[in-house]
């Protein structure tokens, strides 16, 4: 059974309004990717299911991303965020192992404003090849991008029964067209 992955989410702020939503509007005309989870700087970041990790790399802002392949979920990319100990390329990771923590995004403008700290939640399918950041379509991501939205409704708010979270997890919106 997957956990949501971060326990000290702030919930006042919805991970379903902007915009913090999936496919809230950005600068230039380009979606947001992901969910945002609000949470104290420093929070512990999880693991939602066991996987391997696939890359931990430079994200935005001074940030990092943990980019892990959960079996029979997909691919979860973990962002803003610091890595935890030991989090490396091709690590074995479980359920509710600690992956990071929640960092702050620096902004690059010299007195611009620093962003409250979350973590930024990207889905994959896991059925695409390459970068998942690309500079193509409205999301800027690769095409098996799909909204993570129902996927963390059902961690946080769990199912009744395991029937009812797989019926979950399989019945994920896919974002079909995103170019």
């Amino acid at each position: 059974m997957a956990r949501f992955p971060v326990p000290n989410w702030i919930k006042t702020y919805s991970l379903r309004n902007p915009p913090r939503c999936f496919g809230a509007p950005r600068r230039g005309g380009r979606k947001h990717a992901g969910c945002d989870l609000y949470a104290p700087l420093g929070s512990d970041v999880v693991a939602i299911d066991a996987g391997k990790v696939l890359e931990v790399r430079p994200f935005y802002w001074r940030t990092f991303a943990v980019v892990i392949e959960h079996p029979g979920i997909g691919v979860v990319r973990y962002g803003e965020i610091t890595p935890g100990p030991g989090i490396s390329d091709g690590v074995r990771v479980t359920e509710g192992m600690i992956i990071g923590f929640i960092a702050q995004l620096i902004n690059p403008r010299p007195g611009g404003p620093n962003p409250h700290p979350m973590l930024h939640f990207e889905l994959y399918a896991g059925t695409g090849t390459g970068p998942l950041s690309t500079a193509d379509g409205p999301y800027q991501r690769r095409g098996d991008l799909q909204n993570p939205t129902t996927l963390l409704a059902s961690l946080f708010e769990p199912a009744k029964t395991k029937a009812n979270r797989a019926r979950l997890l399989k019945n994920r919106f896919t974002i079909a067209c995103l170019r």
